[in-house]
């Protein structure tokens, strides 16, 4: 029997932080997943149509809300510190800055049928596609302003449990709501796609009003958080931070995007199985996310409570159970690939047999590449947890762009392996930037073995430490 007197594990304090996170974010993806399916009920087209807007969607939001995360770092560093009364200011600031960002949110998704057209999308998507993006845009201030903040300060408080209580009910919820509006249940009209939208932007709104109502519930979270009042200097810490991250961010979620617009230039088929792996992938990257998210956390803590060693303890831990989840799913999605697109499609419908034909093949990659895809995403949990987050940036651009979206447009385009082709490039890019991240920790976490650790606070923002 262990001693109670003992400090837990740090595999255990990780998994305190990541588990209710992972779980929480898989209820969230599963509204995705739950949408496409009831979508692909509607047939190929609307499936294409579907994926194509929300991927638009939430690949602004999610790009936007990586900035939110340089105030959980700081959040996290302050708890380290001990320094409780540095919380309230940065939450505060966090909700000006996430108010700031709708204004950029609003402007790129009221222009998605230019910038689809930009991009030689076919007309026949440009439209609805424009049209189911102009109603989910009503639901960007609950996703960056509610959910956002809300998403990022928990876990740096060690309250992440209140997103374990809140996500699975709003899954449920956005399921049956799409159904009804996209069918007619309940006596509701039948929307078809346009019902989707409007499921998913009442799901949201409802989401940040239940997640705000809970933490303001709990006395020791309002006595943290409030006032409300933003320091102005406080505004460059968090930049300083956050903007790389959005960078980084943005490299790695554009790829995507982009070879998701890519793959639409292929046909509805091709376009509706690069959905589903894409599904998929991002459904199992809420594990990792949630790990690296974990690792941020707890690196961001011991960092701030100047013990490098439990700062390497705390990488190591998080990057082994990564790579050892992650390798986990890996094989299950290799050994069910198949059942996994009947999941999304017919496969005995002739009008879905190439979509799930190749969907199927590209699923295969796509297993491969899950432990490269769970390091990286820990290790720039790491690195950002101990502040350092510009030169993460440089490797991310470089691994996703530099190669990344060469080599998939010459394997889609010019060896015409299609959407194979798509998903080997972003393959090969998530392992080069894995690589890259994990020399740079070592770097990073071997100086920090050799020198004294600095105060965190004085090393990210500048401000001078607090006297003990």
């Amino acid at each position: 029997m262990p001693d109670p007197a003992l400090p837990p594990s740090e595999l255990r304090l990780l998994l305190r932080v990541a588990a209710p996170i992972a779980l929480a974010q898989i209820a969230q993806m599963a509204m995705g997943v739950t949408d496409s399916v009831l979508l692909g009920g509607l047939g190929a087209d609307a499936l294409a149509i579907g994926g194509l807007s929300t991927t638009l969607f939430f690949t602004v939001i999610a790009v936007l809300q990586a900035m939110l995360g340089a105030g959980g770092v700081l959040i996290a560093q302050a708890r380290g510190r001990g320094d409780p009364a540095r919380i309230a200011p940065i939450h505060a600031m966090l909700l000006v800055v996430a108010l700031l960002l709708c204004l950029p949110c609003l402007a790129i998704l009221d222009q998605a049928g230019t910038l689809l057209r930009l991009m030689h999308q076919p007309e026949s998507f440009v439209g609805p596609v424009s049209s189911f993006t102009h109603i989910l845009m009503w639901g960007v201030p609950p996703a960056l302003i509610g959910t956002g903040v809300v998403e990022v300060v928990l876990p740096a408080l060690d309250a992440q449990i209140i997103l374990l209580r809140v996500m699975p009910v709003v899954a449920v919820v956005n399921g049956v709501l799409n159904a009804a509006l996209i069918h007619g249940l309940f006596g509701l009209p039948a929307l078809g796609l346009r019902g989707s939208a409007l499921a998913t932007t009442l799901t949201m709104w409802g989401s940040a009003l239940v997640l705000l109502a809970m933490v303001h519930s709990r006395p020791h979270l309002r006595l943290l958080l409030w006032p409300l009042r933003p320091l102005a200097a406080d505004m460059a810490v968090l930049l300083r931070l956050g903007l790389p991250m959005f960078a980084a961010a943005g490299a790695e979620i554009m790829l995507f995007e982009v070879t998701g617009l890519q793959a639409a230039t292929l046909g509805p088929h091709a376009l509706a199985a690069f959905q589903i792996v894409l599904s998929v992938t991002a459904t199992t990257y809420m594990v990792t996310m949630a790990l690296g998210q974990a690792a941020n956390v707890r690196v961001a803590y011991w960092t701030g409570a100047a013990r490098p060693e439990r700062v390497r303890r705390a990488a190591r831990v998080a990057v082994g159970t990564a790579i050892t989840g992650m390798g986990m799913v890996g094989c299950l999605i290799y050994l069910f690939r198949a059942r996994i697109v009947a999941f999304y499609l017919d496969p005995s419908v002739p009008a879905n047999a190439d979509s799930a034909r190749i969907a199927t093949a590209a699923l295969l990659l796509a297993a491969i590449f899950q432990v490269a895809d769970g390091a990286q995403a820990v290790l720039v949990g790491v690195l950002r947890g101990r502040g350092d987050a510009v030169v993460p940036m440089v490797l991310a651009i470089a691994g996703y762009w530099g190669v990344g979206f060469p080599l998939a447009n010459w394997l889609a385009f010019h060896r015409g392996l299609g959407v194979v082709g798509l998903w080997g490039g972003v393959a090969s890019a998530l392992v080069v930037v894995a690589l890259m991240l994990a020399v740079r920790a070592v770097y990073t976490l071997g100086r920090g073995r050799r020198a004294a650790a600095a105060p965190p606070e004085a090393e990210i923002s500048g401000f001078p430490p607090r006297s003990a």
